[in-house]
């Protein structure tokens, strides 16, 4: 089911901010999980927050974790700084290609431009072949959208199948990932958080006491309560070395009696704690 659908808003075209350009998967998560999205494309993912935070966009679709390169690690700190919620996620299947000029070959390939998230996803790919020497870009289309323009054989860019379409380039091949099982889950961040009975994700951010046990005793609060912990992700406290913030993310409702029995009782080591929403997952 689509965000809008369950929102009930479905009478005209959401403006949606996203990162890169038309054809990054990014964007894919934002067809999938609207129905018609009218997006507006930024170059970085904080200019995504700040569309969504100043009202230009309603809703921003950003990547926070993938299965082979694990999590995005910029997206867990703007959730810190900016005061958004989740308001639903989405898992996207990721097919690398290697794309290049259509009259390019393989053997003369020497440069490949992808986001770093993608050049990851493709390690051992590039190992086998290390005549291709990787660059860093700010998106895979964006990197593909690059190697047309430039019009040079020996450029290639790693992204989806749909970017070649795009921008008339080749696919050199296919499935260059080092799983076939790849999978990106994408967030939604709005002003307004989200409510009903399809919500079955929370997510918070917890600063814990520096002191012996504080983390098992909070993690042992959920389990002696048989919570599922779907994801939990530290990062570090700005100027204080060596602490760390805790992202938290479990099954349950917030409408659940229980649920919120469990946020009341969570133990004295708690310093800090920030909700970020209770959203459905979108199939």
């Amino acid at each position: 089911m689509k965000l809008d659908h369950i929102l009930k808003n479905t009478s005209e075209a959401l403006p949606i901010a996203c990162q890169g350009v038309d054809c990054s998967y990014s964007s894919i998560a934002c067809k999938r999980a609207f129905e018609e999205p009218d997006i507006h494309f930024y170059s970085t993912f904080e200019e995504v927050f700040s569309a969504v935070h100043e009202g230009r966009s309603r809703y921003g679709v950003i990547p926070i974790e993938n299965t082979l390169a694990g999590c995005v690690t910029e997206t867990y700190d703007l959730l810190l700084e900016y005061d958004l919620f989740i308001v639903a996620s989405i898992a996207i299947p990721i097919e690398h290609c290697l794309l290049a000029l259509p009259n390019a070959s393989i053997e003369e390939v020497k440069t490949v431009f992808s986001h770093p998230q993608a050049l990851h996803q493709c390690r051992d790919f590039l190992k086998k072949n290390p005549q291709l020497a990787p660059r860093e870009f700010s998106n895979t289309a964006a990197s593909a959208q690059y190697v047309a323009c430039e019009n040079d054989p020996t450029y290639a860019a790693i992204g989806s199948e749909a970017c070649a379409e795009k921008y008339h380039l080749k696919i050199l091949q296919k499935g260059i990932q080092n799983r076939k099982n790849n999978f990106t889950r994408f967030i939604v961040i709005a002003k307004d958080k989200v409510e009903g009975p399809l919500c079955e994700r929370i997510s918070v951010i917890l600063r814990l006491s520096h002191h012996p046990g504080a983390l098992y005793r909070t993690l042992s609060h959920f389990a002696q309560h048989s919570i599922n912990l779907l994801k939990l992700e530290s990062r570090p406290i700005p100027d204080s070395p060596f602490e760390f913030l805790f992202y938290c993310d479990f099954t349950g409702n917030m409408d659940d009696p229980q649920i919120q029995l469990i946020m009341k009782e969570l133990p004295n080591d708690l310093i800090f704690i920030k909700y970020l929403g209770n959203y459905p997952e979108l199939s």
